[in-house]
């Protein structure tokens, strides 16, 4: 006999519920429907092979795939210090990216992002109103 997948995956879905009797009702079938074709839950779920057991042909190499307009912190780094002006205009920008970058190097963020924008404009801002505070003090100071 071979297990009916379809009804055994939608049993497992139902554990997903916030509702502890449904949960347990839906693992009681699964138990039962698993019994009733002889095998129990180490038969279905089945152990990877360890890539250091497999032979060399058989290791593969998954390809990291990285979504469109996700960046590294190190990298989003790199790109500011290469505009001098931007990291002299906007430093509180560039500080926090540096601190991100030191702080966990291999996180990919969403550039596009809504956290992402609204704090990069928050920190663009910051930085100007530090200029323009700075000059409007060494105009008072020079001025008196």
């Amino acid at each position: 006999m071979t297990i009916d997948r379809e009804r055994l995956i939608r049993l497992l879905r139902v554990t997903e519920s916030d509702k502890d009797a449904e949960v347990l009702v839906a693992i009681r079938k699964a138990n039962a429907l698993l019994r009733a074709n002889g095998t129990d839950w180490a038969d279905i779920v089945v152990r990877p092979k360890p890539e250091a057991a497999m032979p060399l042909r058989e290791q593969t190499v998954r390809p990291v795939v990285i979504p469109m307009g996700y960046e590294r912190s190190d990298e989003m780094r790199t790109a500011i210090r290469r505009e001098f002006p931007i990291t002299l205009i906007f430093f509180p920008l560039w500080i926090a990216l540096e601190v991100l970058a030191v702080i966990c190097p291999n996180v990919y963020w969403n550039r596009n992002g809504r956290e992402v924008v609204l704090a990069s404009w928050s920190l663009c801002g910051l930085g100007l109103l530090t200029w323009m505070a700075t000059g409007t003090y060494l105009l008072l100071m020079v001025g008196s």
